[in-house]
């Protein structure tokens, strides 16, 4: 069934009907999508979503959490028995639906936190399961040890192209590890996942670690651990996901190390998205009914209220509302300098944009804005529809395989690497 968009932004209006909710629907989708990967299967998450109330925001997290931890106890059984294949599938399949438990509640649930380290607890303990292991390494930043994962084809000699993850507003270090770990490492590509101020685990670790404009900082102290991992030289490409397209073209304005960015989707002002999301709605409602009907519709919708308060959190706002947020001039000029219209320019290296056809005006704007904006000689920009690619969401969520085609097609001519790989 289709939704209509009324927005600038908007995810793939397609639902598949497991939730009346589009959020909970989506969400099940885009978790779904990492069966590729080992990491969901079909009827665990089916006979889950049976269960759930999606009216009562405690039956998401309680249903998903027992889920997790079922396969967390699988996990541990099949390793004790030496079942290293069995045990690392099943404690992939308990991150990911620890993750999802987690993305239910607002941080100040009283579950938040756990779930979060119930689910990086799975994932670390899968790691040392891989061939090679995919290794921890933290990012020594500002006093704080934010998470990385890196992760590459094998332990040989042998120098390769890196390709370094800036995640989105939501997600986890995990996730972007289901999202394209595997599929670089398959190519031949090392795999940097860095979570950088802002992003998810590096707030749940350091609270003070919230989002901030100036991203090559941050990842200047990532690019210089990266250096010094074995297996890795000069050709380093950065990719953005979702509130990553605008920290990865943030960082290659910046960092003359980037030889190559790849924004999916390009964000290139981060007022003009909040104002599509949430403009119409102020302009045309009166305060007091404007504040009644945020709370009303966040009340009747739990997992769109702990997304927002979510947002709020990893700003630095968690004691403020969101409709504060809206109303209050401070936040919005702090919101207003996550803006790298004017530097676009200074952006020459390799770039490949990505968008949805379905992510709404406001993002194909900038996508195009952003493509047309910077110097470099080779840029690609590429639009994914349902009709051609079998894709449209946010991210490519409903189609992560062909995604993965185009992206690492591309680099691999950059790069010229095609045949220098197994």
């Amino acid at each position: 069934m289709a939704r209509k968009q009324e927005l600038g932004t908007a995810r793939a209006p397609v639902e598949l009907g497991f939730f009346k909710g589009h959020e909970a629907d989506w969400f099940m989708q885009r978790s779904l999508s990492y069966m590729s990967e080992k990491a969901a299967e079909l009827g665990e998450c089916l006979s889950t979503a049976r269960r759930i109330d999606e009216r009562d925001p405690d039956s998401w997290i309680d249903e998903w959490a027992a889920l997790g931890e079922r396969l967390a106890e699988a996990g541990d059984e099949a390793l004790q028995r030496g079942e290293r294949v069995s045990a690392r599938e099943a404690l992939m399949r308990a991150c990911n639906y620890y993750r999802i438990a987690e993305y239910g509640c607002v941080p100040s649930h009283s579950r938040f936190h756990e779930l979060w380290r119930q689910s990086v607890h799975a994932f670390r303990k899968a790691a040392p399961l891989f061939d090679p292991p995919v290794q921890f390494e933290p990012v020594h930043f500002e006093g704080a040890e934010l998470p990385a994962y890196f992760w590459r084809p094998d332990d040989a000699s042998t120098t390769r192209p890196t390709l370094v993850v800036a995640g989105g507003n939501d997600d986890t270090g995990e996730e972007d590890f289901f999202i394209i770990g595997p599929a670089a490492v398959r190519r031949g590509y090392n795999i940097f996942i860095f979570e950088y101020p802002g992003h998810r685990g590096a707030v749940h670790t350091d609270p003070t670690q919230v989002k901030r404009p100036d991203y090559e900082v941050p990842f200047a102290a990532a690019l210089d651990h990266l250096q010094t991992l074995p297996g890795v030289d000069e050709r380093i490409a950065l990719m953005g996901f979702s509130g990553g397209g605008y920290v990865a073209p943030r960082v290659a304005i910046h960092d003359e190390r980037i030889k190559a960015v790849i924004p999916n989707s390009p964000m290139i002002d981060y007022a003009r998205i909040a104002d599509a999301l949430l403009g119409p709605m102020v302009r045309r409602i009166p305060g007091p009914i404007l504040k009644w009907g945020i709370n009303r519709k966040l009340g009747r919708n739990p997992l769109i209220r702990a997304y927002m308060e979510y947002g709020l959190w990893t700003t630095g706002l968690a004691d403020m509302s969101l409709y504060e947020w809206m109303n209050s001039q401070q936040a919005q000029d702090d919101w207003a300098r996550f803006n790298i219209v004017d530097d676009l320019p200074k952006i020459t290296c390799p770039s490949l944009a990505l968008v949805g056809a379905a992510e709404g005006e406001e993002m194909l704007r900038q996508t195009q804005e952003y493509h047309d904006g910077i110097s470099s000689v080779d840029k690609t920009m590429y639009t994914f529809t349902m009709e051609r690619d079998g894709s449209h969401d946010h991210c490519m969520l409903d189609n992560i395989s062909r995604m993965h085609q185009i992206v690492f097609e591309w680099l691999n001519e950059v790069f010229d690497y095609t045949a220098r790989h197994g």
